[in-house]
């Protein structure tokens, strides 16, 4: 073999697994994580008659969100992952509402909004079932989410978003 065609099949041995890598690479970079980060970020949202009763946005971080047709924001603090099985509503990452009363007095009546303060905000990753940046976001009115069932009351709303 001659040292002109040694050089290029070692060039296309090299360049082949490279390429491998960088395609993998941008295929695994294309599935966002639409769960909350450290920085607010904005959601679109997916379910029917969501934007009549939050609006047609979402804000979220994992210390607050808001919604276009309510006032103010949720502060949150995260409290625990919460494995519900096959209750497609409520579940993923759970977190408290530290400002329920307040944020309540402000949008109470909206136009189908919560009959009491929300005290729990669940995230639940949705994009398996709806695509990528789709989360489930569930709001319970209990004192404890822990306590929560199916058929007891507490359950203020689940809606769909989708990360813009």
């Amino acid at each position: 073999m001659t040292k002109s065609r040694s050089r290029t099949l070692t060039g296309i041995l090299v360049a082949a697994p490279v390429g491998l890598l960088l395609a993998f690479g941008a295929a695994a970079k294309s599935k966002v994580d639409p769960m909350p980060t450290d920085n607010v970020r904005s959601y679109s949202a997916l379910s029917n008659g969501t934007s009549s009763t939050l609006g047609t946005t979402m804000k979220l971080s994992r210390t607050s969100a808001s919604f276009s047709k309510l006032k103010g924001e949720l502060t949150l603090q995260y409290s625990d992952v919460w494995n519900n099985g096959n209750d497609t509503d409520y579940g993923g990452n759970v977190y408290k509402v530290l400002n329920a009363d307040a944020f309540f007095s402000q949008n109470k009546g909206k136009n189908g909004f919560c009959d009491e303060p929300v005290r729990w905000l669940t995230v639940m990753d949705m994009s398996n079932q709806l695509g990528d940046g789709a989360v489930r976001i569930g709001m319970l009115s209990i004192d404890d989410w822990r306590k929560y069932s199916p058929d007891a009351l507490g359950a203020c709303s689940a809606d769909t978003f989708t990360l813009k």
